[in-house]
């Protein structure tokens, strides 16, 4: 049976992609606990709360509501993102039976979907092979898998739209422009949009703008501009639809546009206007600084491909090459957003770099073979070089031992990962030992859960400060307020005696100072669990 041209590519691909998945999962391989920063936190909390009370979430609970009770700032204590990200964990628990490795693996999909999504668009207006080096540069690329690992879900699976919905808006105006008028990519492109604001509004922003300049780049090419009130209206309609399904998060969305951010407040410097990414030092302690360099982030050598895949599209004057050129221009617009005023989560935008820059580097390589004027050996030498380009992928990008130099003084956290590695590396050795919860916590938490009321507060000691991250990942899972125990008058309900992290750090003073407290202090009040060197103790 001979094997279509067609299936052999999309095999090829679905074998990089599956490779992908492996790869990002490295964390969870080795440590089924679950891991991230406090945005991975909210995110877990909230599809967990709905998966194992099985009902949806508007008014948040306590002891999410301690953490979050304002970040909806149109309607304060209610849930701040739309539900839609979070039922999908929700969902996926529940099919699983379990509580922590369905919401990784399924974030991985969703965070991985961007390749899948680049792939898709190169692949129609370019061809296989830019696509699929396209699609590998992005399973290298750690300007994603790093806010995948610190927890920046929502926004990795928005951004996988930006692409999609650029292309469906292209495909419609082409059609308009060629007379062949094709309504469904334009219902296409507010379908997407709608979804892509539920996801996250930074990435919609960056959509939403980048359909602007599309549209003036065919504008300036084609002469003529689409325009249809009936279709122009439906579109309208099908989007305040959509919105109005959840009007506390919509309200927020809004409000939160009026509103200007610090950040806004240093104002802007025209230096700005000839640099890529924003200054690094006004993000520290936020991401590490190696997150803004191109040399760590993409790699030094591939930015003559780069300049080179710029000039061609540009030179070509093709419609396909204004459809890269101005999802090009729209980010750096998006990154330079400061200029208005918007200068929240600036550092985040810079993520979609890696979106646009992979397929336009892939596009400046593969040209090269266009200087050889005799068909056949114009394809040997394309063949050539996308073999050079893979293999330099994989050694170069795919083992970078700098890229997280400096990450222990990123995001505040101890040292999710060793200081010099490959990227596999990063990935495998992502928040490993102390950088998660043990499983003595998990399980004392899920009791708690289990024999806990609901409404009460659990304070902790034992947990040390630099390692405070526990306490709410904890809170997860007991789905019960922890904090911090500071004495007996201030302690509320129930208290947790834990002597586990100092244990892992050796810490014999502190676990002696732990042992003397709990004797003198707590004789007097019941034990209700003592198990794997957890106690807790009703207090009231």
């Amino acid at each position: 049976m001979k094997l279509n041209r067609a299936w052999l590519e999309t095999l090829i691909f679905i074998a990089l992609y599956l490779s992908a998945i492996y790869i990002w999962t490295q964390p969870l391989q080795k440590n089924r606990l679950p891991y991230g920063e406090y945005d991975a936190i909210s995110h877990v909390e909230v599809a967990d709360y709905m998966a194992v009370n099985d009902k949806s979430l508007v008014n948040l609970p306590h002891y999410i509501d301690f953490r979050y009770g304002t970040d909806n700032i149109y309607k304060p204590h209610t849930l701040w993102y739309y539900p839609s990200f979070h039922t999908a964990f929700a969902i996926i628990q529940v099919a699983a039976g379990e509580r922590i490795v369905p919401i990784y693996i399924l974030n991985a999909i969703f965070s991985t979907a961007i390749i899948i999504a680049v792939y898709f668009v190169i692949n129609s207006l370019f061809g296989f092979l830019p696509a699929l080096l396209s699609a590998l540069f992005l399973a290298f690329s750690p300007l994603d898998f790093l806010p995948f690992l610190w927890g920046q879900w929502p926004e990795r699976l928005a951004y996988a739209y930006v692409p999609l919905i650029l292309y469906c808006f292209y495909r419609y105006y082409t059609s308009y422009a060629d007379g062949k008028e094709k309504t469904v990519y334009l219902y296409l492109t507010t379908i997407l949009f709608g979804i892509n604001l539920y996801m996250h509004q930074l990435a919609a922003f960056h959509s939403l703008l980048g359909i602007a300049v599309l549209f003036i780049f065919l504008l300036i090419r084609e002469k003529k501009a689409p325009f249809n009130p009936k279709h122009f209206s439906i579109c309208a309609i099908i989007l305040v639809l959509m919105l109005a399904i959840f009007p506390y998060q919509t309200g927020n969305t809004f409000v939160r546009f009026g509103v200007k951010g610090e950040e806004a407040k240093k104002g802007f410097e025209l230096s700005r206007l000839v640099h890529w990414a924003p200054n690094p030092k006004d993000f520290t302690g936020s991401v590490p600084e190696s997150y803004f360099s191109f040399r760590e982030m993409h790699g030094l050598w591939t930015l003559p491909f780069l300049l080179l895949g710029i000039a061609v599209l540009a030179l070509r004057r093709q419609r396909s090459g204004l459809f890269m050129l101005a999802w090009l221009v729209s980010l750096y617009l998006v990154l330079h957003r400061d200029i208005i005023g918007k200068a929240t989560f600036l550092h985040r935008s810079l993520s979609a770099s890696a979106h646009i820059f992979a397929p336009i580097t892939a596009i400046g390589a593969l040209s090269l073979a266009s200087f050889i004027k005799q068909q056949k050996y114009r394809n040997y030498l394309k063949y050539a070089i996308f073999i050079l380009m893979a293999i330099s992928i994989i050694a170069i990008n795919g083992n970078n031992i700098h890229i997280l130099k400096n990450i222990s003084q990123g995001s505040g956290i101890l040292s999710p990962v060793p200081f010099e590695q490959s990227n596999i590396d990063t990935l495998k050795n992502a928040y490993q030992g102390l950088g998660r919860i043990t499983t003595a916590q998990y399980e004392a938490s899920e009791w708690a859960r289990a024999n806990i009321p609901l409404t009460s507060n659990v304070s902790v000691v034992g947990v040390p400060e630099p390692l405070y991250r526990h306490l709410p990942w904890m809170a997860v899972f007991s789905q019960r307020l922890n904090r911090f125990f500071e004495n007996l008058s201030t302690a509320q309900d129930y208290l947790m005696v834990d002597y586990t992290d100092l244990i892992l750090l050796n810490d014999r003073a502190g676990i002696e100072n732990l042992r003397q407290f709990e004797l003198d202090e707590l004789k007097n009040y019941t034990l209700l669990y003592d198990k794997n060197n957890i106690r807790i103790y009703r207090l009231r």
